[in-house]
């Protein structure tokens, strides 16, 4: 991983000394989802729906345009992700499990640039790393038997990090760590950027466990990020004409 985030520093660093760099603000609109596989110990349960999490993202881009068609693109950002997923077995229990996680993305865009009309329309894809920070979650369980119905709620605050395998109470915990890939279409007016992307996560939100038996099981869930957002950031000082 060192040397990944090696390389991304001299290319950036050999582009700066060539390109024109501007920078702006991002604002975003993310609609969410989180995927989740069952496995191994849970393989009789299935994924009955998924809800979208609606989210934003804020922060900056730098803009390092290196010709008249083709640019490097990172971001800093505040990235709200998530979703609803609602899954259960044939014995007719059902829960709903609502995330929301709370990151610092840095997408990485490799833009290619072409004319169309007044403005430049964009073609971008990015791998993203992003640093869990927080997060919140709720879940409702529903056991359905011959003679009885129970439902159970609960809800509390998300962490990133380890978890050992006997913790109790109200926190829960997920992988701090998380890769994924973006790509989409942008249009540019001036200093104006209009984009629009998917997301595809390719990291396990599942945390890792200090308990070895729990770790090696851990692949039984999988659950990952996926969604749109559609994004606006201004580039000071950028122009048509450049």
């Amino acid at each position: 991983m060192k040397k990944v985030y090696a390389s991304f520093c001299l290319l950036l660093a050999a582009s700066a000394l060539q390109a024109q760099v501007t920078i702006g603000p991002k604002i975003g609109l993310n609609v969410n989802y989180e995927s989740l596989k069952f496995s191994g110990d849970f393989a009789g349960t299935d994924v009955k729906s998924h809800t979208a999490k609606v989210g934003y993202q804020a922060g900056v881009a730098i803009n390092f345009k290196t010709s008249d068609y083709f640019s490097i693109r990172p971001e800093v950002l505040y990235n709200i992700m998530g979703g609803e997923t609602k899954f259960g077995d044939n014995d007719g229990n059902t829960n709903t499990i609502k995330n929301t996680y709370n990151y610092l993305s840095i997408p990485l865009n490799f833009v290619a640039t072409f004319p169309a009309g007044p403005g430049k329309f964009n073609v971008f894809i990015a791998p993203q790393f992003s640093l869990g920070l927080n997060g919140k979650y709720s879940q409702t369980s529903d056991s359905s038997g011959i003679f009885i119905a129970t439902q159970y709620k609960q809800n509390g605050s998300l962490q990133p990090g380890e978890t050992p395998s006997n913790h109790t109470g109200d926190t829960r915990y997920f992988n701090q760590m998380s890769w994924g890939i973006n790509y989409g279409l942008g249009y540019q007016v001036g200093g104006l950027l209009f984009t629009g992307q998917y997301h595809m996560g390719l990291t396990n939100t599942q945390p890792h466990y200090q308990d070895s038996n729990w770790e090696s099981h851990r692949g039984d869930i999988t659950s990952k990020n996926y969604g749109f957002t559609i994004g606006l950031t201004y580039f000071f000082g950028d122009t048509d004409d450049e």
